[in-house]
């Protein structure tokens, strides 16, 4: 079965748009619909048993531009496919939503069936509209034009690595020969090089760009 994550900022739109999925596609389950980006990036890039198949993605939300949530979720995967859904003109968000690693683009305005139809091709892996790549192009892409290994110094690298092996502080700050509380300022570091708001966030980052540039 085919799941569904949704984020928008209007909870009428919300409600409405978590209702019309349901009915529109009945082998499909809606597992979350949220009101913010930052809950959107939670459930897909750090609580895995909530990452959907596909997310219908608000492009104009409050907290978090819906460019930027597409943008991160890519850097760091492949999953879920993204459906950016927006009340504007589509060529508004067009070219920053294929920037950012979107599978399509559509209108709040579409119809049931249209939607329907639009969550389908996403789901198996198509795209709407010229210029959209399918999830992995997309990966590799985004990935590889942040580049941000480039901007981290080789301690901030080890420090990451080692936490991406699940080390804890303690023993990374052993093992380097450092104090804790200088593996925190470490972090910090690379958290602002990368743009990232968390330290998981700063690990998925890292490792995407290592695997996209694995690919070139």
């Amino acid at each position: 079965m085919t799941s569904i994550g949704i984020v928008d900022n209007d909870r009428f739109a919300l409600a409405m748009l978590a209702q019309t999925v349901g009915r529109a596609l009945p082998g499909v389950r809606v597992i979350w619909a949220v009101e913010s980006g930052a809950q959107a990036l939670h459930h897909c890039l750090y609580d895995t048993a909530a990452t959907p198949d596909v997310l219908l993605l608000d492009m104009s939300l409050t907290d978090l531009d819906g460019v930027e949530v597409c943008r991160r979720i890519r850097m760091a995967s492949d999953r879920p496919a993204i459906l950016g859904i927006t009340s504007y003109a589509i060529d508004h968000y067009r070219q920053a939503a294929i920037n950012a690693g979107a599978q399509g683009l559509i209108p709040k305005s579409s119809t049931p069936r249209e939607l329907a139809a639009a969550i389908r091709v996403v789901a198996d892996g198509g795209v709407i509209g010229e210029g959209f790549m399918d999830t992995a192009t997309a990966y590799r892409s985004v990935g590889a034009a942040a580049q941000p290994v480039e901007t981290l110094s080789e301690r901030e690298r080890q420090v990451l690595d080692r936490y991406a092996a699940n080390r804890s502080t303690d023993e990374i700050a052993r093992e380097l020969g450092i104090k804790p509380a200088t593996v925190f300022v470490v972090v910090g570091h690379a958290k602002a090089k990368l743009g990232a708001a968390t330290r998981a966030e700063a690990i998925r980052i890292y490792l995407a760009s290592r695997r996209a540039d694995s690919t070139h």
